[in-house]
């Protein structure tokens, strides 16, 4: 057989697609408000202004464009919502989902109420378009996303020694499985790369040391609860994370200087970080932080509390210097 054979044969060849029926009156697979908009929508009849003027309502800053630089806004629309429509559909992890559906092919089959086929606005085939360009890409993908999700799995099991942490420093970002940070005074800190994985520690370098900081979940694992002053803590509002030892928000760790670091805990945040893209949600509270100075060999000079008066916390970053010169 030729070459020429060869595409020929291959340029003829059916793609089998596997048939999936999109129940609009399933509200325990879809959304109830998903499933309102799609069957109002179809309602509305292809090509129908008052069916763009619906979506535009609902969503006027469609998030799903993957760079194409030829997206006119009203495919923007559609896919967008698209997107809604199949928030749910077989996987949580959108990427995941829609290589998915280009890699196995799917053919959308719409039914009404009375389990009938309804004559689509959106076609499985418009589908596949707006949502997977095409299935070469999806199958790219999908052997991307599972050895991305291969490495991250790995990555959560992770307990590294010092010499482990050090040879990091070799790898390229590609390989490494930890972001590292010089902080001074001979200190590194590592933390690692899985998505949601809090799993940090620090290095100090002249003593060959590695001193874990917090696990994988937040949880802290370098400090303890006789590192808090309760007397001051106990009295701070959404101060449940320090009774958990949980560092849910953000843990982070200042440069050395003269042999201490302040850390930062982030007990709760500001108001506006449960608000949605409309401000609903939103919380009246300021943020809640406690902090602390710590030495190279991640010890506690002084114990988390409020920090927030900066006179206040010069005077204690004094008192952990002073027993950083006494311990010399």
């Amino acid at each position: 057989m030729s070459i020429f054979d060869i595409f020929r044969k291959k340029g003829i060849q059916k793609e089998v697609y596997k048939e999936k029926v999109i129940d609009l009156s399933d509200n325990t697979r879809y959304p109830a408000n998903v499933l309102a908009d799609l069957n109002y929508t179809f309602s509305l009849g292809d090509d129908s202004e008052n069916m763009l003027s619906f979506l535009h309502g609902r969503w006027t800053q469609p998030t799903f464009h993957w760079d194409w630089d030829d997206i006119t806004h009203e495919e923007a629309v559609k896919s967008e919502f698209l997107q809604r429509a199949f928030y749910s559909l077989d996987t949580d992890n959108r990427k995941r989902r829609d290589a998915m559906i280009a890699s196995e092919g799917y053919k959308f089959v719409w039914k009404n109420k009375k389990k009938e086929a309804v004559p689509g606005l959106i076609t499985g085939e418009e589908l596949c378009t707006y949502l997977t360009r095409s299935r070469e890409w999806g199958l790219v993908s999908m052997k991307n996303i599972n050895a991305s999700e291969e490495r991250d799995k790995r990555r959560w099991q992770l307990k590294p020694t010092y010499e482990d942490l050090m040879a990091e420093l070799e790898k390229s970002d590609d390989t490494a499985d930890y972001n590292h940070r010089d902080m001074g005074c001979g200190m590194l800190r590592f933390t690692n790369k899985s998505y949601g994985n809090k799993q940090s520690f620090i290095v100090n370098t002249a003593l060959k040391k590695a001193y874990p900081i917090t696990e994988a979940d937040g949880t802290l694992a370098g400090f303890t609860k006789d590192d808090i002053d309760w007397d001051n803590v106990s009295q701070l509002d959404h101060n449940a994370d320090a009774y958990r030892m949980q560092a849910c928000y953000y843990f982070g760790i200042n440069d050395y200087k003269d042999g201490i670091a302040r850390v930062n805990w982030m007990l709760y945040p500001d108001g506006r970080y449960f608000a949605d893209e409309d401000g609903f949600g939103m919380e009246d509270n300021d943020e809640v932080n406690i902090d602390a100075y710590i030495d190279t060999e991640c010890r506690v000079l002084v114990k988390f509390q409020d920090m927030e008066d900066p006179e206040k916390s010069r005077a204690l970053y004094q008192e952990a210097l002073a027993i950083v010169k006494n311990r010399a």
